[in-house]
């Protein structure tokens, strides 16, 4: 065999050509990933929120100058509501129209509540005379208010032995307070207290622990 024939029995050579080819799906599933990632994000936000809400915190603003001059107008304030029970001279939030048997603890996003002090909790009988407040027949002494502060009484019959699981509240500006001692408030239940003041934080100049 000369070498011409050889030459034409050789095999051709194989040539690999590579094609790319676009792939749309793989910007598909990055966004999707992306869009899913901040989904689950502000759903983790919402959820937590929603959380703290109902069993640790509340953020309110005061409207008014019932509590002056412990808190003023537009004072932002957190409350604690986890396990916690009412006890005299706590500033309290409270729903004051809350209908029995509404659950505790629902979220009180656009509700109006109030914030007074606890004066009187289950058992105690309170009365007022003279401008003054009197718990189980003694004169009590209140140091957060100045000594020409005079408490008299409204509509809500005097004096009263409070009810279990009950309190008795009053703002700290008792002339321009709406509260247990008018019959539209009354007594209020515990589980109409939304939680304790606890920490105010704003203004920043007026920061600190609520008393």
């Amino acid at each position: 065999m000369n070498n011409e024939e050889f030459n034409n029995n050789k095999q051709p050579e194989e040539i690999e050509i590579t094609v790319e080819i676009p792939n749309d799906e793989k910007p598909k599933k990055k966004f999707v990933k992306e869009l899913f990632d901040w989904v689950f994000s502000i759903v983790v936000a919402i959820v937590a929120v929603i959380v703290i809400n109902m069993f640790l915190f509340v953020q309110v603003v005061v409207d008014g100058s019932s509590m002056y001059p412990t808190l003023k107008d537009k004072d932002r304030l957190f409350a604690t509501r986890f396990m916690y029970e009412p006890e005299v001279e706590d500033i309290v939030v409270i729903e004051p129209y809350l209908s029995e048997g509404t659950v505790k603890g629902k979220l009180m996003f656009g509700k109006t509540l109030y914030i007074k002090r606890v004066i009187a909790t289950e058992g105690q009988t309170i009365d007022l005379k003279n401008g003054k407040v009197y718990i189980d027949g003694e004169l009590y002494e209140e140091d957060y208010i100045d000594e020409s502060v005079k408490t008299y009484a409204m509509s809500t019959p005097l004096p009263v032995t409070i009810p279990e699981d009950s309190v008795f509240v009053m703002g700290d500006n008792r002339e321009h307070s709406k509260d247990s001692r008018d019959q539209s408030v009354g007594i209020i239940r515990n589980d109409q207290v939304v939680g304790k003041a606890v920490l105010r934080i704003f203004p920043f100049k007026s920061i600190g622990v609520v008393r």
